[in-house]
């Protein structure tokens, strides 16, 4: 019995240090005007990582990360405020006057909706105690559906 239990931990084990490694028979990047992919054939799994200043990205293939601004409506009489970010519980969104019914769209970094909800006064609370540690988008979009402001919200 000990020795069958030694074989197939051994087994794994080996398993595992060879799972380090990509043998690439092909690898590519392509660009076009408005995008790009790179991929490499043989490559298991890539994850990014972020934290308030730093972005690590595990795997052999490391992509180049390319951060573009949006398009955002000028709201210079309008000052928004949201806070405490990062977070544990809640995020605050105050706008320091009322605007006509405004809402929030709260997005994970792969683009899934999280959660989206009408803004009734100049304050807002998101609860996000039930979400996982990480970072989320923050989108606050006018009642004529154009976009105020988006933010980086990080939950810890």
């Amino acid at each position: 019995m000990k020795v069958i239990t030694f074989l197939t931990f051994f087994i794994f084990g080996i398993n595992y240090v060879f799972s380090q490694e990509v043998i690439a028979t092909s690898g590519q990047t392509s660009t076009n005007s408005s995008n790009q992919v790179s991929w490499t054939i043989g490559e298991i799994a890539i994850e990014t990582v972020e934290s308030a200043s730093n972005t690590l990205t595990q795997g052999f293939h490391q992509t180049r990360i390319i951060v573009t601004a949006l398009n955002e409506l000028t709201t210079q009489d309008i000052e928004i405020k949201v806070y405490p970010n990062p977070t544990r519980d809640f995020v605050n969104i105050h706008f320091s006057k009322k605007i006509d019914i405004p809402s929030y769209s709260l997005f994970d970094l792969s683009g899934k909706l999280i959660e989206q909800r009408n803004i009734i006064s100049n304050e807002a609370k998101i609860n996000m105690t039930e979400f996982a540690e990480g970072s989320y988008i923050l989108k606050l979009i006018s009642n004529k559906q154009q976009l105020l402001q988006t933010f980086k919200i990080i939950k810890r």
